[in-house]
């Protein structure tokens, strides 16, 4: 019996094989009459693809800059400063804003826009020669009913939320090494605690929230003030907490204690830029909304207090020094060395987190809505 060749067999397999194979999403981007720069570095989501922000203005021949405290991205062109917020539904440019009808988001470490966004915002708003087409737009989303729509919201709620604003944490565990800090009487030292409720707290940022976290040492080691500072610049954190505990003269002294930086509110932004949200110290925000997590868990916590300390640093960053407590109390002792406790702590420090960002979040909302025609009349 003769068997038949594979060959045309094997051949077209493969030929179908190709022709179902998604093309590689792609943008070309052409500044006048230049030649056309293909981009393949695009996301397709939702119905969208999207592609860098740093791509297109190297096209374009334009500058961008990230500002971590104020957590949206500035433009630079040669007629005025545009504004885009992962945060917020609108391009801002000079007094004028446009809605955005797809947020910037971070994916893969990169703040991104969608072609829809280039086209439909960008280039008409701020008059610029840029062509964009997309070589292989994405599929729409399939149609959803009320109730595919319900269980869309339930399941996506909090994984796009992470996606649409990615918060860089910076903690800084206090002491290390050598340096034992402050020691109880039972020979608990401070720097043990700092570290045990710091991996806590990670551990609750990172699970519950997908969030990026910058440690500024993850053992028991000694690490310079420089040293952390320098890690939390490079890891490009949006705010940050130090952690510490302290010990008293008296067993008496007992409870929470957050400091922050001497006030610098009202700043003006830099290069001219249109302000993100009201003038606000945004390290005193993120203290009491830190100070309101610690009441509403029951804690003993005295009010925010400004003082020049060393492990703050300087600079405009949301930043606050936690003292989680004395190891000279008895109560106290006994709390920062339970397990169970620490990972309270480390609750507590990421309520206070969260409320902190959807403050932030509502501010730069309500900044950026722009007044109703009738309201300015």
């Amino acid at each position: 019996m003769r068997i038949p060749s594979l060959k045309p067999i094997v051949l077209f397999a493969a030929i179908g094989l190709l022709c179902a194979m998604p093309a590689v999403a792609a943008i070309e981007l052409r500044r006048a009459d230049d030649s056309p720069v293909v981009i393949q570095d695009v996301y397709q989501r939702d119905g969208a693809s999207f592609i860098a922000i740093d791509e297109v203005l190297a096209v374009l021949g334009f500058s961008g800059e990230w500002d971590n405290v104020a957590h949206l991205y500035r433009i630079t062109t040669p007629r005025g400063v545009a504004v885009i917020s992962p945060g917020s539904s609108y391009l801002r440019y000079g007094e004028r804003a446009v809605r955005v009808e797809q947020k910037p988001r971070f994916i893969d470490g990169k703040l991104r826009v969608s072609d829809a966004f280039l086209t439909g915002q960008f280039v008409p708003l701020l008059d610029l020669p840029l062509q964009v087409k997309n070589l292989n737009p994405a599929a729409p989303p399939p149609p959803q009913t009320p109730l595919d729509e319900l269980f869309s919201l339930l399941l996506l709620q909090r994984p796009k939320a992470a996606v649409d604003s990615q918060w860089v944490v910076g903690i800084d565990p206090g002491h290390g090494g050598q340096d034992s800090g402050a020691i109880g009487k039972d020979g608990t030292t401070e720097q043990a605690v700092n570290l045990a409720v710091a991996r806590n707290l990670q551990k609750l940022l990172k699970m519950r929230r997908g969030a990026p976290v910058v440690m500024t040492r993850d053992a028991d080691y000694a690490v310079s003030p420089a040293q952390r500072l320098e890690a939390v610049t490079r890891g490009q954190a949006d705010l940050l907490l130090s952690l510490h505990a302290q010990a008293g003269f008296s067993p008496a002294a007992q409870g929470v204690m957050l400091f922050i930086a001497p006030d610098t509110a009202g700043e003006p932004p830099q290069d001219g830029a249109p302000a993100a949200v009201p003038a606000v110290n945004a390290s005193r925000q993120l203290a009491e909304a830190l100070h309101a997590a610690f009441v509403s868990a029951g804690y003993r916590v005295a009010p925010v207090e400004e003082r020049p300390l060393l492990p703050l640093g300087q600079g405009n960053l949301p930043r606050v020094l936690v003292e989680m407590g004395y190891l000279s109390n008895p109560g106290d002792l006994a709390r920062l060395r339970d397990p169970a406790q620490q990972q309270m702590l480390a609750q507590v420090l990421f309520n206070g987190i969260e409320a902190f960002q959807k403050i932030f979040q509502d501010l730069q909302e309500s900044h950026d809505e722009p007044i109703p025609p009738a309201a300015q009349q």
